[in-house]
């Protein structure tokens, strides 16, 4: 009952007369159509945003137009009859719009009706498949679907159209293994595949369980109540796709190692000839936010400590066992940080200029990195933060990147 009060509603509509014979009327707005026009019926359908949807209607080389105003609900329906001007004695057209998926419409025949669903217009140039014959069947082809009736009077709309097939998953442009594991990442995808967008990331390195050292997730490490620890920056490419394009290497062709540099895994062998150090040639500054005021650069040559921490090297040159592009940074304890009537943390700002890097895209850099458009971060092409927070005075292992509270705990 509810049904048929919206559809004698919906027939107070405003209608646009019949257009001349031979002649049509275009639906900008028209997102969906009838799939088998043909005979008295009707349609319900969800606006799509829109207080009115504009139908048009042809059928025998007359065409007619008007609009449905919405009810509370944003439901619109009519009623395909003779009487207004709607029904089609034969295969017509019918459109709709703006309207959501999930529309649907009936056709009346003699004994028995049929329903179908609203077809969104922007797949009626997908493909459609044959229905199977069956004896007895008449098929008519509408659009999308296909209007069967029976030798006993039964009909049915079927639909046969097929949704888009989904896109194949995006080949990226960067390294390629031999096809025998283990051996070395030695030649590179540069053609048929996408690139990325130049975006680069700083991987931070720092004291980890055992004595060891891990990737600082979290951008926290302890400050030591005494000694100093150690944290390495490096700069790596996103993996959203590039190539090298040295040409440096043996017939003018990218060397093996340009191939890698920058890809994160991507090095020499399983047992990690190279592993870890393929990083992208950067240079590194770094910055303690204050407490008032603007950052407080730490100095790049060593020569001074800022907030316990002292940059010493650059990643402009191989100093020790840390090869050129890896910053390195020491941090010690600051009373007037951590002690026992103090507990501040020091964020420590490190930014990163790429260096010479042949791989294309470019490296992105300052905007088109997403750092905003100031001129004071023009030249970075990545930027991230440290924090240096007080340790806990139970603490056994000061300086230990800190780790969150298990989420899941077990008793």
């Amino acid at each position: 009952m509810k049904l048929m009060k919206h559809i004698t509603i919906a027939l107070v509509l405003c209608a646009i007369p019949a257009v001349a014979f031979g002649q049509s009327v275009t639906c900008d707005d028209c997102t969906h159509t009838v799939s088998v026009y043909m005979g008295s019926g009707g349609f319900v359908a969800t606006a799509d945003g829109a207080d009115m949807v504009t139908w048009v209607s042809s059928c025998g080389g007359v065409t007619r137009s008007g609009e449905l105003e919405a009810d509370d609900d944003g439901m619109v329906s009519g009623l395909f009859t003779a009487d207004n001007g709607l029904a089609c004695s034969d295969d017509g057209s019918f459109e709709l719009g703006p309207v959501m998926d999930g529309g649907w419409f009936w056709i009346n025949d003699a004994d028995n009706s049929a329903v179908g669903n609203l077809v969104a217009m922007d797949v009626l140039d997908n493909d459609t498949v044959d229905l199977t014959g069956a004896g007895g069947i008449d098929m008519t082809m509408g659009k999308g679907a296909v209007y069967l009736k029976h030798t006993s009077g039964r009909v049915g709309i079927l639909p046969n159209i097929l949704p888009e097939p989904p896109a194949a998953a995006a080949v990226i442009c960067g390294p390629r293994q031999s096809s025998s594991w283990p051996y070395a990442y030695n030649w590179q995808m540069t053609s048929s595949c996408m690139l990325g967008n130049g975006g680069t990331g700083i991987r931070l390195t720092g004291p980890g369980a055992y004595g060891t050292t891990a990737t600082i997730t979290n951008g926290m490490v302890y400050r030591p109540q005494a000694g100093t620890i150690t944290v390495t920056a490096d700069l790596w490419l996103n993996e959203s796709g590039s190539y090298s394009t040295d040409t440096s290497g043996t017939d003018s062709a990218p060397s093996v190692a340009s191939i890698q540099q920058g890809w994160a895994g991507k090095t020499a062998s399983a047992l990690g000839g190279g592993s870890g150090t393929n990083w992208l040639d950067a240079t590194f500054g770094a910055s303690v936010n204050a407490a008032v005021g603007a950052p407080v650069a730490i100095p790049a040559d060593g020569s001074a400590t800022v907030a316990g921490v002292t940059q010493t090297n650059t990643g402009s040159t191989a100093v020790g066992t840390n090869p050129v592009g890896q910053a390195v940074f020491t941090i010690g304890p600051d009373s007037s940080y951590c002690s026992s009537s103090a507990n501040h943390t020091a964020v420590v700002n490190i930014a990163a200029t790429p260096g010479t890097n042949t791989v294309h895209p470019a490296i992105a850099r300052g905007a088109d990195a997403g750092l905003g458009r100031s001129a004071a971060v023009a030249a970075f092409s990545a930027i991230t933060q440290l924090s240096v927070v007080c340790a806990p005075a139970s603490s056994a292992n000061q300086g230990q990147e800190l780790v969150p509270d298990n989420p899941f705990p077990v008793d």
